[in-house]
């Protein structure tokens, strides 16, 4: 298989992703970047030698919602012509248009918290604003309506042990290499109006599908 990423900002679990010694660069497509100089992150991809494409929305002299048009066809674009099978998104724009329809269940986003409550932007905010107990990540399909599509899996973390937005973030690593050994495995079903992972464990854990030994 084949997979790409979509980031925003510094991209800071992606490039921990990258650096990882166990991570297979060869699956990777490209990766994607908007609106930010990342030389960082461009000169990480050069290194292994993982096409890398970035855009700034100041320069291209584009507002809120052409944003959203403009990554989304360049994604679906790339996906396209290099025959991508999964876009892991840890974008800041709202995918639209014929890209979700194209590949339906192949976008999977990551947000910073326990969907479906606390969608939208500042979401680890939101949820430290309401006292909530329990912080964390969901990995879901993206689709039409913002944040509500069918969820992979969560990681969580009680609030009491919140030190900065890192220590919810870096959970998402975890969570992205345990869903690409599920890939590659062949374990999403879809059954029934149902979503779930063949012979997974979903025992109350920090990880919920709960992470697995992979070889």
């Amino acid at each position: 298989m084949k997979y790409a990423y979509y980031v925003s900002g510094n991209a800071t679990r992606l490039k921990s992703y990258l650096r990882d010694e166990t991570t297979d660069k060869s699956m990777i497509a490209f990766v994607l970047i908007d609106n930010v100089d990342n030389s960082e992150l461009s000169l990480l991809c050069e290194s292994l030698g993982i096409p890398f494409h970035q855009y700034s929305y100041s320069l291209l002299g584009l507002k809120h919602k052409e944003q959203n048009t403009f990554i989304s066809n360049k994604l679906l674009r790339l996906l396209d012509e290099t025959g991508t099978d999964y876009c892991f998104v840890f974008g800041g724009r709202i995918l639209v248009g014929q890209l979700l329809s194209k590949y339906h269940n192949k976008l999977i986003n990551f947000h910073p918290a326990l969907l479906p409550a606390y969608k939208g932007k500042a979401a680890i905010d939101q949820a430290l604003h309401d006292h909530a107990l329990l912080l964390g990540n969901t990995a879901h399909f993206i689709n039409e309506e913002l944040d509500s599509g069918t969820i992979i899996m969560h990681s969580l973390l009680p609030s009491v042990r919140f030190v900065d937005y890192d220590s919810v973030l870096d959970l998402q690593v975890p969570m992205l290499k345990q869903i690409i050994f599920w890939l590659e495995n062949d374990r999403f079903v879809f059954e029934n109006d149902k979503f779930y992972i063949k012979d997974a464990g979903y025992d109350m854990d920090t990880f919920i599908p709960n992470l697995e030994r992979m070889a």
